[in-house]
């Protein structure tokens, strides 16, 4: 069975969650395997999107997106920290975004999922 990652990555080139803001930094989306375990871990949100980060980079590039959501009116409300992740909770209105960054194998990912 083939399975085209095309289908599977709605990342709308330019912009970041769900377009709520350009990407100036021109993130890398991930959208094979990793992407559909990381929307289905997700499920019940409307939109998923995954973005590979750079080794020496990433935390900026966290950064970065972390405050485009707070610039596009979303406030943090909740922020869990793990040994290999961290997970934001983003809420504007009823509207929510999970921003989660973490790791799998030897690639760092930020995973964004929103209502």
């Amino acid at each position: 069975m083939l399975v085209s990652s095309a289908l599977a990555c709605p990342v709308k080139p330019g912009t970041v969650a769900n377009s709520l803001f350009k990407d100036t930094r021109r993130l890398t989306p991930i959208c094979g395997p990793l992407y559909l375990t990381f929307r289905q871990a997700m499920s019940g949100v409307k939109w998923t999107e995954m973005y590979a980060l750079d080794a020496k980079t990433g935390a900026a590039q966290t950064a970065y997106v972390l405050a485009g959501l707070q610039k596009g009116g979303y406030r943090k409300v909740k922020e869990a920290r793990t040994l290999r992740s961290q997970t934001y909770l983003f809420q504007r209105g009823k509207n929510t975004i999970t921003a989660v960054v973490g790791y799998s194998g030897p690639v760092q990912y930020l995973g964004l999922a929103g209502q």
